[in-house]
């Protein structure tokens, strides 16, 4: 079965940039680029890090006479909230990647699509998003369990092991992956999903390919050109304010006013365009005759 592949991207790239209101949820369903890393060089980078010495600061530490046995307690409390910020974000994980499967479901499909409507389905699916989640979270423990005690075993083992193990995990990801579209898209049980899921992988084992290296090529060039984006704008500005101020708590306020907002603005349009893209994968392997996809209308809240 021949899938235009070119077709679902530019659709794609249409409806993450048309329905902006997508963006909440893209951002949080893990799909998008949204890291900005740059690799400066050694000597520019030795030069740079004296500028932001640690220690240039310690007198200011000194002066703020905080108890010797802070420490405990500091790191205690930052380990909570580390704890609980992860926490918050896997449940609106839950939430947000069916909604987002519904969204694109009735733009993609002709239905009437409410950012409201949208997040309703989301909450419905909770509980069955987080047990397909446990258990495809187990199945990749299991791969990795494995490798290592036959790393342990034999050194030759692992060797051949390792592409083994590749092959699964690309079986185990689409299976899960095109399992959570079917949960959604038809109100199936868990193990309905994964069963579908399994059904559409070994049914179309060379359309999955391709569209894992689509999903891997896309995701490397959104990240050159954010990375690009980053160098031209962001830099710039940063060297200005180390080179006027040499404050390092002014270097952080000037990445956390100007890179955050843009990294989730960022995150939540590549999460919305990768998502829109692998909906529509799933229903061209679903329904491989299926007329074409009706232009998107106007959003709605």
């Amino acid at each position: 079965m021949s899938i235009d592949f070119g077709n679902l991207i530019s659709r794609s790239f249409e409806i993450a940039w048309k329905y902006k209101t997508l963006w909440i949820f893209g951002l949080f369903t893990g799909a998008g680029v949204n890291s900005f890393n740059i690799d400066l060089p050694d000597e520019f980078s030795q030069k740079l890090g004296r500028t932001f010495d640690l220690q240039d600061y310690s007198p200011w530490v000194d002066r703020l006479d905080l108890p010797s046995d802070l420490g405990g307690p500091l790191l205690g409390a930052i380990i909570v909230w580390l704890a609980v910020l992860i926490l918050l974000f896997f449940v609106c994980y839950l939430i947000a990647q069916p909604a987002i499967i519904d969204a694109v479901n009735k733009i993609t499909r002709g239905g009437q699509y409410r950012l409201g409507d949208s997040f309703s389905r989301g909450v419905d699916f909770f509980w069955r998003f987080l047990g397909l989640t446990l258990v495809s979270i187990m199945c990749v423990l299991a791969v990795l369990a494995v490798i290592v005690l036959l790393a342990v075993a034999s050194l030759w083992t692992l060797i051949v092991t390792i592409p083994c193990a590749i092959i699964v995990y690309f079986f185990v990801w689409h299976i899960f992956a095109l399992g959570e579209v079917a949960m959604v898209a038809r109100d199936g049980r868990i193990a309905d999903a994964i069963a579908e899921g399994w059904d559409l992988v070994w049914r179309n084992k060379t359309n999955c390919l391709i569209m894992t290296f689509l999903l891997i090529g896309i995701a490397i060039a959104f990240m050159i050109i954010m990375a690009i984006v980053a160098l031209v704008a962001f830099l710039p500005v940063g060297l200005l304010v180390a080179l006027l101020t040499g404050n390092l708590i002014a270097i952080l306020l000037l990445g956390l006013v100007i890179g955050l907002p843009v990294s989730m603005v960022v995150g939540g349009y590549t999460g919305t365009f990768f998502n829109a893209l692998y909906v529509q994968f799933y229903f061209r392997l679903y329904e491989p005759a299926a007329a074409p996809i009706p232009a998107p209308v106007g959003p709605t809240l």
